[in-house]
């Protein structure tokens, strides 16, 4: 089902209340529709110029837009949902591919709501299906109409219906199973940690938490900054300086002590890392003329 905002004018409309005295968890401070077709038109969220964090509800209802993240591209169709915390790490534009983008927005301000916001980015990501989240899109299109409407009179009614529209997505997107799974990514980080001797792939990670490789990854990534192959790479080469400088070791005991079987791919890793090779490295005449925390960072 796709939801039908056409009714609406191709306007933005602000919330904004003189009597605004408390802080409030949640707050809608601007909704509106929007057909972009100039091919300028781009968002980066890692750019905004904000004093304040705040929230993207942004549902397309025709055309098609791109955002990108962490090097990964993806087309937001109708009938998706984008949510996103700003600022944040998404870019999200017209494609050349694409000759319009039609949708409806909202933009929340709120600690609490930017919290669940957050946490429900980190967990599903940016992108959601209206079919996964019915009740969130029927209370989402009630909003945005009664905004443009100007029939929410105070901040309170309007914190109280933002704050609601927050919680519907958090139970529909499944709370106890993210908190859970949240959890559990806490323990197979210390697992990571106490057995970097082991060769860990990402399907064993992934197994441990019993999810798929792609929603793995894309929790991982999510929660870390990095992918799951590069979290475990800098893992590996910490504990590799620490053993190269406080243990006498030859560089491939080294490399099999944080699980990595191929002392040439070791040694090559190691020197993109830190600019020299695992012996000069260890090599305590190096110490006594180059202070080691201006190399290793």
């Amino acid at each position: 089902m796709l939801y039908d905002f056409s009714d609406l004018p191709l306007n933005r409309v602000y919330s904004r209340y003189e009597d605004r005295r408390y802080p409030l968890h949640a707050l809608t401070n601007l909704c509106g529709r929007s057909r972009e077709t100039a091919k300028d038109y781009y968002n980066n969220g890692k750019l905004k110029d904000v004093s304040a964090s705040y929230m993207v509800w942004q549902y397309t209802t025709g055309g098609r837009g791109c955002i990108e993240k962490n090097h990964n591209t993806k087309s937001i169709l109708p009938g998706t949902m984008m949510i996103l915390t700003v600022p944040g790490e998404e870019i999200y534009y017209l494609p050349e591919t694409s000759d319009n983008w039609e949708f409806v927005f909202l933009t929340m301000i709120g600690r609490e709501s930017y919290r669940i916001i957050n946490s429900v980015e980190k967990y599903r990501g940016n992108l959601i299906s209206e079919e996964e989240i019915p009740k969130t899109m029927k209370l989402f299109h009630s909003l945005i109409h009664d905004l443009f409407a100007q029939k929410i009179a105070n901040p309170f009614n309007n914190s109280s219906l933002s704050y609601t529209l927050c919680m519907t997505l958090l139970e529909e997107i499944g709370y106890s199973e993210m908190t859970e799974e949240l959890s559990s990514f806490e323990e197979l980080l210390v697992y990571l940690h106490d057995n970097l001797h082991q060769d860990i792939s990402i399907e064993e990670m992934a197994s441990l938490l019993q999810l798929s490789r792609s929603h793995f990854t894309r929790l991982f990534t999510g929660k870390t900054g990095v992918s799951p192959r590069k979290y475990l790479e800098d893992l590996r080469m910490k504990a590799a300086v620490s053993l190269l400088q406080n243990e006498t070791l030859q560089i491939k005991e080294a490399a099999g002590r944080v699980g990595i079987g191929d002392e040439n791919y070791f040694c090559r890793i190691f020197r993109n890392y830190y600019g020299l090779s695992p012996g000069v490295f260890q090599n305590r005449s190096y110490w006594q003329r180059k202070d080691l925390s201006e190399t290793v960072q």
